[in-house]
């Protein structure tokens, strides 16, 4: 009797990296699910470095970092203790760096961030969730996770590119978080709780949750992988904001 063949099984579908990075901001979970089956991290990182280039480029454009640094040094009382010859010497390589360090972090920050954030999480889920992940799995999602900082490089480009020399504040280019609604003489506490609850950040800490969860339901509900990525963010904003408080 002839046999019938058995069919050969479907070739899997080609990773679209460009919808990935879109899925994280319209289908997370689905996007997530598929991230934790089939892990990558190129396009995020590479599109946030391209946008974070950017950012560095028009900042090393629009930013007196001379004026600024001196500034933000004037806030320190022992600075002001100083001649002006000594300011100068402290403040000289500072000036000299700024653009250049600028643009190193605008090309590798994202990257860096990344590798941070997955190797946190990834032993935080695989310890208090017992995930079990590996660290492909945690690195493919902590870079998705971070795209929402997209969104906040286009917005500072265009700011920028709509204001003038010297009208921007480097540390709120972004009006996102509260510390940029408080006055320079906010106590440094403050300031530090302030620039801790920005949008960016919130969105980018919820989507990190819903990457981990959705890697593995069954070990990390949403909610405890709620409680694990915002409790740890909240041990750092106190450690933050203690700091500051203790060293004003």
């Amino acid at each position: 009797m002839a046999t019938t063949p058995a069919p050969a099984p479907e070739a899997q579908a080609p990773i679209n990296h460009i919808s990935r990075i879109f899925g994280v901001l319209f289908s997370p979970r689905a996007t997530f699910e598929e991230i934790a089956r089939r892990p990558s991290w190129i396009a995020p990182i590479v599109v946030l470095a391209i946008l974070g280039s950017g950012v560095s480029f028009f900042l090393n454009q629009r930013v007196d970092w001379g004026s600024y640094i001196r500034q933000k040094a004037e806030q320190n009382p022992r600075f002001a203790q100083l001649t002006e010859e000594q300011k100068q010497n402290a403040l000289g390589v500072q000036v000299k760096l700024a653009p250049v360090l600028t643009y190193v972090f605008g090309a590798v920050g994202a990257a860096i961030a990344a590798l941070f954030f997955a190797l946190v999480f990834w032993g935080a889920f695989n310890l208090f969730a017992g995930s079990g992940l590996r660290f492909s799995n945690s690195f493919g999602i902590a870079a998705h996770s971070l795209v929402p900082s997209g969104i906040g490089s286009l917005l500072g480009i265009v700011i920028m590119a709509a204001k003038k020399s010297g009208e921007i504040d480097p540390e709120h280019l972004v009006a996102s978080n509260v510390g940029a609604l408080l006055g320079n003489d906010a106590p440094r506490w403050l300031a530090a709780l302030g620039s801790s609850l920005d949008i960016f950040w919130i969105w980018i800490f919820s989507l990190l949750a819903i990457g981990f969860s959705a890697a593995n339901p069954k070990k990390a509900s949403l909610g405890k992988a709620l409680g694990i990525v915002f409790g740890l963010w909240a041990v750092w904003v106190l450690a933050k904001v203690g700091w500051a408080a203790i060293f004003p």
